[in-house]
């Protein structure tokens, strides 16, 4: 006889077992800061996020709470009105203006919202300039939709989206920046 008995055997195994399982729990927790990911854009969309809600559109005396007038001449892609603090030119891509390389990052820029008892609280928003007051922009009196850039591609799984909860000429509306 070898002097070994099932305890033996089954403690051995045992021990096997273990130690196989923390190995292939452990390995992926080594691994994954190599691996990658949308951290980047994470950055980039909480970054714009802040900046376009607390400085650009606004001020950062009132945080949240966008400048009607700052806000249509963005959206309209014209210069910034003298008394916006986020100076942008007019005329160019939405990258450049939140000051992103157009060539790496692509970004949009949305306000949803509900204005009306019909809206669905997620309707893209827009200023109507014969009613002086913002509107869903599937009402038909939108003169200047709340949407720059280009919508993300379905198949990209490295869209990050932040948002920010801010007033508009007296109405609580969600911006949405999202980067790819």
């Amino acid at each position: 006889m070898r002097g070994q008995t099932t305890l033996d055997f089954a403690i051995g195994i045992s021990v096997f077992l273990a130690v196989l399982i923390f190995i292939f729990l452990f390995i992926p927790g080594l691994l994954s800061p190599f691996t990658e990911g949308a951290q980047e854009e994470t950055v980039i969309s909480n970054r714009v996020a802040d900046n376009v809600t607390k400085s650009m559109l606004g001020t950062p005396k009132r945080p949240y709470s966008l400048d009607r007038f700052c806000t249509v001449e963005f959206f309209e892609n014209d210069a910034a009105p003298a008394h916006c603090t986020g100076g942008w030119a007019g005329g160019n891509p939405v990258e450049q203006q939140v000051g992103l390389d157009g060539d790496r990052t692509h970004i949009n820029i949305t306000i949803r919202g509900n204005v009306s008892s019909g809206g669905t609280g997620s309707d893209i928003l827009c200023w109507d300039d014969s009613a002086e007051q913002i509107v869903e922009k599937n009402s038909g009196s939108c003169s200047t939709p709340f949407h720059r850039g280009d919508p993300a591609p379905t198949a990209n799984d490295q869209a990050v989206t932040a948002t920010r909860v801010v007033g508009l000429a007296g109405t609580d509306v969600t911006v949405s920046v999202e980067v790819w």
